[in-house]
């Protein structure tokens, strides 16, 4: 978006986790696909996870974890977390309203899970749309108004998962009433098809797997949709993620491999060289598919220092 814009390292947020002795007071996340948090065996509880929290497990409303997490992920660099956001009714939103509390200036924004609306989706399109319509209309009123939520230009940031899911039309609609409403907002789109810059402010993908899986080299993919994005004044976020695997919660799933370090490596310089506006790193801790960055007992805090060198190679570049 030019030289204007602020660099910004983010990383991707999961608050849908909860232990019994917590705010949730029940299990959630940690006992995805059957397993059974409450069974320990050589001090380590038995969870849906590829890697161990080196916290071991907590809760997604637990206030000192909340600022222990944002306090690591500042010194590593992270300008803030994108909040991965299910609904006013999911846990998720409680856990945002705590970090909009507690969290530095600029720090929180959300991910709006567009999944969440393919079963209204399946029965009436229109009334996906407008559900998606009055959550913008309410987050936006609510809670954006929070000096903790991330603006740009005053223009409170909001992120959209799998964007290509409703056409660039029906975004046009949405965006449209809300603006008429006096509502602004700046559209971080999850898609790399380059018509839906007709309505989005930028461009991002949510994760490197699909690339890697079909060898499709990140460098170049990243160049040519940031050329392109900044050729029409947009922005363009290049994504970073340290590996993948959902084996425990999905069959066969899939592996990237970490290679100690490497394919992390490998991914920030990929972004760099497509000279991007920002970085997205995929995940803090997305621990159901092993794209966690949070510290854990396989690598300690091995991928925050990874991050805090890259973030600061990546805010002194031009």
């Amino acid at each position: 978006m030019g030289e204007t814009m602020e660099k910004k390292v983010l990383t991707f947020y999961y608050a849908w986790y909860g232990t019994p002795w917590g705010p949730a007071n029940k299990w959630l996340g940690w006992n995805a696909q059957g397993y059974n948090p409450d069974i320990i065996i050589n001090g380590r509880r038995s969870i849906a996870t590829t890697h161990y929290p080196l916290d071991g497990v907590y809760d997604s409303c637990d206030e000192y974890t909340l600022k222990r997490q944002i306090t690591q992920a500042r010194k590593a660099g992270i300008d803030g977390f994108i909040v991965s956001w299910w609904g006013f009714e999911h846990y998720s939103h409680k856990s945002l309203e705590k970090l909009l509390k507690i969290a530095p200036k600029n720090f929180i924004t959300i991910y709006y899970e567009t999944a969440m609306t393919f079963k209204i989706r399946e029965k009436n399109r229109e009334e996906a749309i407008k559900k998606i319509y009055e959550d913008f209309r309410k987050l936006l009123s609510e809670y954006a108004t929070s000096d903790t939520w991330i603006k740009i230009d005053d223009k409170p940031l909001i992120v959209i998962y799998i964007a290509h899911e409703y056409t660039v039309e029906e975004w046009k609609k949405i965006r449209k009433k809300l603006e008429e409403e006096g509502f602004k907002m700046f559209l971080l789109g999850d898609t790399f098809n380059l018509k839906y810059l007709e309505v989005f402010d930028g461009l991002h993908t949510y994760t490197t797997v699909g690339y890697t899986a079909r060898g499709i080299p990140l460098e170049e993919l990243y160049q040519k949709i940031s050329k392109e994005t900044k050729t029409k004044n947009k922005l363009f976020a290049a994504t970073v993620c340290p590996g993948y695997d959902d084996r425990k919660i999905r069959k066969p799933g899939i592996f990237i491999p970490r290679e100690d370090g490497r394919y992390y490596i490998d991914c920030w310089k990929a972004a760099l060289k497509s000279n991007p506006d920002w970085i997205l790193i995929t995940s803090w801790n997305e621990w159901l598919e092993g794209t966690e960055i949070e510290p854990s007992i396989e690598y300690g805090y091995d991928y925050l220092y990874l991050t805090g060198i890259y973030s600061r190679i990546f805010k002194k570049s031009k």
